[in-house]
């Protein structure tokens, strides 16, 4: 799972600003129209101005809607609300705000096409922003958002409101996410990857200094290519050096488990599910490459090590089979740590951390029973994500909150250790020509799981579909 954190700050604009700006282009349409002649009355040009006045009037708001709408799209990318209802939403308030357009997105893109009746004319916005996770402002997006469609707060308050949102800080400084990166590591190294107290408290360690790269990426421009394969080459090298009392499985993947794309690629199906063809595709591939980057860089920092130090070369261990797991009884203090971290690194305000605490405390131990116990790898995740999607959507039809953030965390929790872990793990064991074809298709196998176990708790709920909003559900 990939998270990132801040947005750039947004420049303030006026209405006044907007049709300056559209005169300039626009206006010379304007005065053919409204403009008196020579032989023009007192009268006829009272009204020929009083016309002019109108039309600029009627203009002055269609801009100031437009950038209501631009701001939406931009806020609602910039924060991760999910793309396959992001063009519904966008074109459910445009045909509120009576504006004429057209939207495609793609992670990270919006592209808007209006059309402007008065003029005969159209234009094409593009928005770009970084695509992240910031639950608490997409929540506030969301507020807004329903406030206008019940006509609560005018379009000027309304895109004030937005502006201040987008401006915000995070939620969470740095000095909290810091130690959260170490905290997320700890507890899915004893709650997902059979680590001992001595692996999840060096997970603890790494994960606080890919944390830190992390800050750097951010800082950096020029690092934040290099940022995954950076951190994944130094937790091989390290794990490579303590191997003789770690487990090098547990340690590496626990250390990267932010880094890790099986919430990517779990999104990326369902958004092709959702014949979002383009968003989809572009998420599944790069989810992919994002496995493959930390999975080099986890045997190159093995191989450095092994040259440095002259070692007997051999592949790395990802098996954890000779791993020394902690009690699984351990697992039920590590679980409530994790989700709160997972809210955490997401900045979902804490008022919500006990909603997701039992709604992904109940599809974790569905999963628990049937994979762990009964052995049902395959129905196992269905399952799980179908009572996860179920629990989190009766949470928001009975205390109105909002579905998509809610069983966000516990999507996460489902994701690492069956999708993105499993099979790097396969490409790390195996020598069979294969190796990829498998990683390929379990991963794939897990996201379809986990995306048809949440579209079937949606029906179950909403089998007419929801009359509101989609902006936050699955």
């Amino acid at each position: 799972m990939q998270t990132a954190i801040g947005s750039p700050a947004l420049s303030r604009t006026n209405s006044a600003d907007d049709l300056d700006d559209w005169l300039k282009r626009k206006g010379h349409m304007l005065d053919t129209i409204c403009t008196p002649g020579n032989g023009t009355t007192e009268t006829e040009a009272d009204i020929l101005n009083d016309k002019r006045a109108h039309l600029l009037e009627g203009i002055r708001k269609l801009l100031v809607h437009q950038r209501f709408l631009f701001l939406l799209a931009r806020a609602m990318m910039q924060f991760g609300s999910p793309l396959h209802h992001l063009e519904d939403n966008l074109s459910r308030m445009a045909r509120h705000l009576s504006i004429s357009a057209t939207f495609t997105t793609t992670p990270g893109l919006v592209m808007i096409s209006i059309e402007d009746t008065t003029t005969c004319t159209s234009e094409t916005r593009i928005i770009r922003c970084p695509n992240a996770y910031d639950m608490h402002r997409l929540e506030l997006t969301d507020r807004v958002f329903r406030k206008v469609g019940k006509y609560e707060i005018s379009i000027e308050e309304a895109t004030q409101e937005l502006t201040d949102i987008i401006s915000a800080p995070p939620l969470f400084a740095w000095y909290w996410q810091l130690p959260n990166w170490g905290l997320s590591s700890w507890s899915v190294c004893i709650l997902a990857f059979n680590g001992s107290w001595q692996d999840s408290l060096a997970a603890f360690v790494l994960g606080v200094m890919a944390g830190c790269l992390n800050m750097l990426a951010s800082r950096v421009k020029s690092f934040t290519n290099l940022f995954e394969v950076t951190v994944s080459i130094l937790c091989g090298f390290i794990a490579t050096a303590l191997e003789r009392w770690l487990c090098f499985g547990a340690v590496t993947l626990s250390a990267t488990v932010v880094l890790l794309p099986g919430l990517l690629l779990t999104t990326g199906v369902i958004e092709i599910a959702s014949r979002n063809m383009h968003a989809g595709t572009v998420r599944s591939a790069y989810a992919l490459i994002i496995a493959t980057i930390i999975a080099f860089g986890l045997n190159l920092g093995n191989s450095i090590f092994v040259e440095i130090f002259s070692k007997p070369e051999r592949l790395p261990d990802m098996s954890m089979a000779e791993c020394s797991p902690a009690s699984r009884w351990w697992w039920w203090l590590a679980l409530p740590v994790s989700i709160a971290s997972i809210c955490l690194l997401i900045n979902m305000h804490p008022r919500h951390w006990h909603a997701c605490i039992i709604v992904a405390g109940a599809s974790f131990s569905v999963f628990w029973l049937l994979v762990i116990h009964l052995g049902l790898k395959l129905i196992g995740p269905v399952v799980s994500a179908f009572v996860l999607g179920l629990a989190a959507n009766i949470w928001s039809r009975i205390f109105k909150h909002n579905a998509y953030a809610v069983m966000l965390p516990g999507v996460m929790l489902l994701v690492p250790g069956s999708v993105g872990v499993r099979g790097i793990m396969n490409m790390f064991n195996s020598t069979a020509s294969g190796a990829s074809s498998q990683l390929i298709a379990q991963m794939i196998q897990t996201a379809l799981s986990i995306m048809t176990g949440l579209f079937a708790s949606s029906l179950v709920v909403y089998p007419r579909g929801r009359k509101q909003s989609a902006l936050l559900t699955v």
